[in-house]
């Protein structure tokens, strides 16, 4: 038996000849005819197929933290996608090309951040992300009125947390990404002093605000809040023994004095190291120490304010005091009485802003000592000296001193025998032979954030 199959095209053919297998040809337009004995039935065409697509997977976990994650598509094509109970999500339709797959969801970190994935004539799976719960944060916020005068003050942040900002034009500031915990807010400038003078904030699952209230004042003579890496030149770094008459334990050098964040930073370290002063040969010590002051300036009657933490450990003698202007220049060279310095008769006398001894640091010591002998003056820090900031104020007037620690008063002041004649800062740390001293507990640091003298 003979079979005929026969396949039809009818086309427009342009004006040339057509040729079949050498059997007949054509010209112009026509329908094509093929008879074939024999061959059977020619297959139906086969459909065009649309481009061949993948699919790209993954999972967050764990699944808890995961479920609800968004899921987002960049790269050769975009789209989000969300992820279901157990973390799982998927992108389908996908062509050949380069994609960028990027988890998110509030309250949650992810590892990776993001992957970049390729496709290439593939699905691809496995494009994996770990979920972590980030804390919640907040933000202690506030300003300091007026603004033309609160503008521009440095606004410091210690506690939980330490920080510094600037008031604003407006005076406003901010600290963002604060977790739950106790603060305390300090501000200062040059020109300008504040009430209070700092304030606590804590946070407990909300944000907080604070408030300052500025005073210009035109009579700062002197400032320095330690911005730079090197000490300024108003002050000289001691490089000698301590105070022999103390039995002090400790060398002084300009190596462990250093400005860093905006901070002077005195480091005490138990190191044996040799020394002397201008009136005892040099002998060894088993710590070394730093002591600044000031190296020509100095004051009668006005505000000093600092702010600092303490050194701590057991042995540590910290101190921010004033000596009469008669030891200034021998002070650099010895503790002792020597040249015109005659301590403490008058030109030589002593107020001590700060001091903490017998390894207690919350008993801050205001202490005057005169011609007449020792006047002693205490008050409790509301916290560890060592541990935390606190800003110190002596305001030294003709016939009285007083002190306050964060704004409060001492419950104490000096009333006799003030003294009466100019007198420079130092800022020190000694080991002392008067209660315990524990190597171990070494190295410790103080640190002043800044110090300001003012005058009616």
């Amino acid at each position: 038996m003979t079979y005929f199959s026969s396949l039809c095209l009818e086309s427009s053919i342009p004006s040339r000849a057509l040729s079949l297998v050498g059997w007949f040809s054509f010209i112009g337009s026509m329908t094509l005819c093929v008879v074939c004995a024999g061959c059977g039935s020619f297959p139906a065409p086969a459909p065009i197929n649309p481009q061949q697509t993948y699919s790209l997977s993954g999972q967050v976990t764990p699944a808890a933290a995961g479920n609800g994650v968004t899921a987002t598509l960049s790269g050769a094509a975009s789209g989000t996608t969300t992820a279901d109970s157990s973390g799982n999500f998927s992108f389908t339709s996908l062509s050949n090309r380069n994609y960028a797959v990027t988890p998110s969801k509030a309250g949650y970190g992810f590892t990776p951040t993001s992957q970049a994935v390729t496709i290439n004539g593939a699905s691809i799976s496995g494009v994996n992300f770990i979920a972590t719960a980030t804390p919640t944060t907040y933000t202690i916020s506030g300003s300091i009125t007026p603004a033309s005068v609160g503008s521009g003050a440095t606004v410091t942040l210690s506690g939980a947390a330490s920080a510094s900002t600037t008031a604003d034009s407006n005076g406003n500031f901010s600290f963002a990404s604060l977790s739950n915990g106790a603060y305390t807010i300090t501000p200062t400038s040059s020109s300008a002093t504040f009430s209070p003078t700092s304030q606590s904030a804590t946070i407990s699952n909300a944000n907080a605000t604070v408030s300052f209230t500025a005073t210009a004042t035109a009579n700062v003579i002197f400032y320095d809040d330690f911005t730079g890496s090197t000490l300024s030149t108003e002050w000289v770094a001691m490089n000698r023994a301590g105070d022999y008459s103390n039995a002090e334990q400790e060398c002084y050098n300009p190596s462990q004095i250093t400005v860093a964040n905006s901070n002077l930073v005195i480091t005490t370290v138990a190191q044996t190291s040799t020394c002397g002063d201008s009136d005892h040969s040099p002998s060894q010590f088993p710590f070394l120490s730093g002591m600044v002051q000031w190296k020509t300036f100095n004051f009668t009657y006005g505000t000093l304010e600092f702010r600092a933490i303490t050194a701590g450990g057991r042995g540590s003698w910290p101190a921010v005091w004033l000596l009469g202007y008669d030891c200034q220049v021998s002070n650099v060279n010895s503790a002792d009485n020597v040249g015109a310095c005659n301590w403490p008769n008058p030109g030589s006398d002593e107020i001590d802003v700060l001091e903490m001894s017998d390894n207690n640091y919350i008993s801050v010591g205001h202490d005057m000592f005169v011609s007449s002998g020792g006047q002693a003056c205490f008050q409790n820090a509301s916290s560890d000296t060592s541990q935390n900031w606190h800003v110190y104020t002596m305001t030294w007037k003709a016939g009285s001193v007083t002190y306050a620690i964060d704004g409060t008063p001492a419950g104490c002041s000096h009333t006799q025998n003030v003294p009466t004649t100019p007198m420079f800062l130092i800022i020190n740390n000694a080991i002392s032979s008067g209660w315990q001293v524990v190597a171990s507990d070494y190295p410790q640091t103080m640190q002043v954030d800044y110090v300001k003298v003012t005058q009616p």
